[in-house]
């Protein structure tokens, strides 16, 4: 057992829910606070690894500028060519970046088509009924154009899927799920930054050298049937492009521009192999 110190840029968001005289309408009072922590942990086999979600890691590269491009999301007609467990897993976490991304940048209508998605890709997951009592799809209509209730919604939705997973002895598919998210929004971020290179979305992409390392030893830690070793595989040759990262150094790590073009290289080759062509 060794303690491990890293530091986590994260965003701290002070919320309040209103909701208005004799209706339904849902109101978000929020105000985001970019800050930086030190955390140590000890190590251990049986170590929990805690993992940000979807929404929080759009929520940290939109805060450094990424804007929005319509078609570097996945295609919804592809939904039905995953047929595995495994595939719907990952790219259930791909569609739900896929929305987080739409709904940071008030795209209402694509965040409905992502939703309906998601709900297709549940219920091949057995996780229907995540979606079956929230009425998303409502609430999303509802508030069009309400970029902070529907930040809120999503939030209740990654939380109720928190929650299904691991009262149903299923949390190790949430590793897998935001391995799919994680992959989606680093590719997103790092081809927003090709169209116009932006030092913050650079810093971001180089911050996430630390979740990646969490990410890799939740999977390897749930992993007693090697049923995820080509996945492992696959994200420790991303974890490469982060050599120079230490997470002892008080120093910021920060990627090169020759880095960043090969980081984004191979995110795409991953991407691709996860959602198609």
């Amino acid at each position: 057992m060794h303690k491990v110190t890293i530091k986590i840029a994260t965003i701290v968001v002070a919320t309040s829910l209103l909701y208005a005289c004799g209706g339904n309408e849902e109101v978000i009072i929020e105000e985001e606070v970019i800050t930086e922590e030190e955390v140590t942990m000890e190590e251990s086999d049986d170590m929990t690894y805690i993992l940000p979600s979807p929404l929080q890691i759009a929520e940290l590269f939109k805060s450094a500028g990424l804007t929005y491009i319509g078609d570097l999301t996945n295609s919804i007609d592809k939904v039905d060519n995953y047929n595995s467990k495994y595939d719907q897993k990952l790219n259930y976490g791909v569609y739900a970046s896929n929305m987080a991304y739409c709904i940071m940048n008030n795209q209402t209508q694509e965040s409905i088509n992502y939703l309906a998605t998601l709900k297709k890709l549940s219920e091949k997951l057995w996780m229907t009924d995540v979606m079956g009592s929230m009425g998303l799809t409502e609430r999303l209509e509802a508030n069009v154009g309400n970029e902070d209730s529907l930040t809120y919604i999503m939030a209740d939705l990654q939380m109720q899927m928190d929650d299904y997973l691991d009262e149903n002895g299923m949390g190790y598919t949430g590793s897998i799920i935001f391995a799919g998210a994680w992959i989606e929004t680093m590719y997103i971020a790092a081809k927003v930054n090709e169209a116009e290179a932006n030092p913050k979305l650079i810093s971001r992409l180089s911050e996430q050298a630390v979740v990646l390392e969490s990410l890799v030893a939740s999977i390897k830690q749930n992993d007693d049937d090697n049923e995820f070793a080509e996945l492992i595989v696959d994200l420790e040759g991303i974890n490469k492009h982060f050599d120079g990262f230490d997470s002892d150094s008080d120093e910021d790590f920060t990627l090169s521009s020759e880095a960043v073009k090969s980081l984004s290289d191979d995110l795409t080759t991953l991407r691709t192999k996860i959602v198609g062509e």
